[in-house]
């Protein structure tokens, strides 16, 4: 297949499986002769900065000297971009040729009964495995993709594991408490491992702390065992931090990243590669650090796509990503005219959402992505109405709200209506990137 075929065959896989297991991807994985056995993991898992945090360890270290990769999800314009081997993105014809090399073995699970076909992520995890074992990799970055429990990154044996946020999502599959959530997730920990967390929800440390003690897991916390000393913001070319970290100081960091949770999630990532280090009798060299950080690059997380007017895609898709998009948006262009295009997922708690970007939008154009999951225009025009209508006269609103029948007839719509120094935003689900680079 070519990887238009392929991208295809993936569109047409089940997201989820239809039961949470590991039995599919332990499967394919022992068929294929176990590729991730002889491999180094480190597992990222939480609910928001999952896949900042697993860019810039990855990066960090590479910086080091290690051969490393990544995988992460979802994408925003190529299935290939969710593979990340020693510095770039897989190519569209390696992605390719990785899966034709797994096929057969997708095929033979799918013949058996193992609780429905395997899912669109397990395929796309064990392609991660494989591409790592032909390329030579020594450590493997691994985003959970949902959970961490029966997440199909967790047939690896992570060595380290790193946890950032915990709330409210895919609550159906999950659970509906935050401890619960929590529960899944931190069942990527490994018996005798190391993990770190940034998360000060008391609840997400008390479950954390159990399973690492039941794993005999040594647990370092932000704030009590690493933190950062300093910060400085430098507009929209990043931060500079400073960071009190577990093995060692480091000043001066400088990450081109512009939001405000970036540095906390840069002091985990950090902190991940210290621990890795240690596990092999390393030391993480300071001096290196932002060489390997300078040039580094994530898509969708408050990424500029265009000046005069400003653009920015942004991936944020649950209350806790909307709430520091507001806050984002309010710190870095106060003065300015924000039009923010926003879509939804269905299953999301849209009502949150819509109420935090009410707030940092002075006009808002309502629009539904390219997903059978995102909520109809109707709806969302409808509960926003709603929420306006409820809200007392002292909270700032935007002055205009459109609706729109796509993302793409809504930016194009933005940029017509926009002067030079106007910001637009689109934000609510990443699938609402997907294809923009046609138009910008």
């Amino acid at each position: 297949m070519n990887f238009s075929q392929v991208s295809k065959y993936l569109d047409d896989a089940l997201i989820f499986g239809i039961k949470p297991s590991l039995i599919r991807i332990n499967k394919i994985l022992k068929l294929m002769g176990d590729p991730h056995k002889d491999k180094d993991f480190i597992h990222i898992v939480g609910t928001n900065g999952k896949t900042s945090t697993t860019v810039m360890l990855a990066e960090i270290l590479k910086g080091q000297g290690f051969k490393s990769a990544y995988h992460i999800s979802p994408h925003i314009s190529s299935y290939a971009e969710r593979i990340w081997i020693d510095g770039s993105d897989m190519t569209e014809e390696k992605f390719a040729d990785t899966f034709g090399q797994i096929y057969p073995y997708i095929e033979e699970v799918n013949s058996l009964d193992l609780g429905g076909p395997i899912t669109q992520f397990e395929i796309i995890t064990a392609m991660a495995f494989v591409a790592a074992a032909n390329n030579g990799i020594e450590v493997m970055v691994l985003e959970a993709g949902m959970g961490g429990r029966w997440d199909a990154t967790n047939a690896a044996d992570a060595k380290v594991a790193g946890l950032t946020s915990v709330s409210l999502e895919h609550t159906q599959i999950l659970g509906s408490t935050i401890p619960e959530i929590a529960a899944e997730k931190v069942e990527v920990i490994k018996k005798g491992s190391r993990a770190a967390t940034i998360s000060n929800d008391h609840a997400v440390l008390d479950i954390i702390e159990k399973k690492a003690s039941s794993m005999e897991a040594d647990l370092y916390l932000y704030g009590r065992d690493f933190s950062i000393s300093s910060r400085e913001s430098m507009g929209l070319s990043g931060w500079k931090i400073g960071l009190k970290a577990i093995f060692g100081k480091y000043s001066g960091i400088e990450i081109p990243l512009i939001g405000d949770y970036q540095p906390l999630n840069l002091s985990l990532a950090i902190v991940l590669a210290e621990l890795y280090m240690d596990t092999i009798n390393k030391k993480l060299d300071g001096g290196l650090l932002n060489g390997s950080l300078a040039g580094i690059y994530i898509k969708g997380r408050l990424e500029m796509i265009k000046k005069d007017p400003f653009v920015f895609s942004d991936v944020s898709h649950n209350p806790e990503g909307m709430d520091k998009f507001s806050k984002v948006m309010e710190k870095y262009f106060k003065t300015k005219k924000k039009t923010i295009i926003f879509a939804v997922l269905a299953d999301k708690d849209y009502g949150v959402m819509i109420r935090k970007v009410l707030g940092a939008a002075d006009r808002l154009i309502l629009t539904s992505s390219h997903t059978g999951r995102s909520l109809s225009v109707a709806k969302l025009q409808q509960k926003t109405a709603e929420i306006m209508e409820k809200s007392s006269s002292d909270i700032k609103m935007p002055t205009e709200v459109y609706a729109m029948d796509s993302v793409e007839n809504s930016l194009n719509y933005a940029l017509k209506i926009s002067g030079t120094n106007d910001i637009i935003c689109i934000t609510g689900s990443p699938t609402n990137l997907m294809g923009l680079d046609k138009i910008i």
